[in-house]
């Protein structure tokens, strides 16, 4: 197995781990995501129908109004939140929503995210150091 370890900053603090799941669409926590099931609804991602829960949530940025921190907390409170989440940009409305329902978030890291990790890669997300460690299985 290869590890590959990235800095940036943190948004929210607490370490999580799990399995990459990434969407190149910026997302709206209350009106991309089921808040009931976790499960991708954007009808124009090509990721529609897959679940944010326990994963490793890789996206470019957040998108949504004020209300989109609720629709983080609810997807928590049902238990289908995102372990984790990793942005190349933060935009305001997620970090909040993540640091509302205690879910780890980085962003601005030193090389792109969507162009390094993989779906299926294993991530841990240090939120409190900034810190993101890849381990890609090698085959």
């Amino acid at each position: 197995m290869k590890s590959i370890t990235l800095k940036g900053r943190s948004a929210s603090k607490g370490i999580a781990e799990g399995e990459a799941l990434l969407t190149y669409d910026a997302l709206s926590f209350l009106s991309d995501i089921s808040v009931t099931e976790g499960i991708i609804t954007s009808p124009q991602s090509k990721f529609k129908g897959q679940s944010v829960s326990d994963k490793i949530l890789i996206f470019p940025t957040g998108r949504g109004s004020t209300a989109d921190p609720y629709g983080f907390y609810m997807l928590k409170k049902a238990g289908k939140a995102p372990a984790a989440v990793i942005n190349i940009d933060a935009n305001p409305t997620t970090v909040a929503g993540a640091i509302i329902s205690h879910t780890p978030m980085v962003y601005k890291l030193e090389r792109n995210p969507l162009e390094v990790i993989e779906a299926g890669d294993h991530v841990l997300v240090d939120g409190n150091k900034g810190v993101v460690i890849i381990t890609k299985q090698v085959t």
